[in-house]
């Protein structure tokens, strides 16, 4: 029976794993999410509690509030240390230089 008990337990201990990796995602989702919004209640003078902000996706995020909307970039660093700046101030990624075959 000790086989019977590893099959039992593995499904098990991947469903934790699984739900705890969620959870981080989640979580840092709505820090990056406050950081959006506070970083745009700050610069345009505004309540937090009026802003809203919608998550695009790849780290962007679109805050709105007060007659302003600004899309900012946001990462989050080690020791909850977040970061979000206006996308139009993100340089855009140099054009790769074409293939050169041989």
């Amino acid at each position: 029976m000790p086989g019977a008990a590893k099959r039992a337990v593995s499904p098990l201990l991947l469903s934790a794993v699984l739900a705890g990796a969620l959870g981080l995602t989640a979580c840092a989702a709505g820090v990056l999410n406050t950081a959006a919004r506070d970083t745009l209640a700050k610069s345009a003078s505004c309540p937090a509690d009026q802003v809203k902000v919608e998550e695009l996706g790849s780290s962007r995020y679109r805050a709105t509030g007060c007659g302003k909307s600004e899309t900012y970039v946001c990462k989050a660093a080690e020791y909850a240390v977040t970061s979000c700046v206006p996308e139009s101030s993100v340089p855009p990624l140099p054009d790769q230089p074409p293939a050169q075959g041989k």
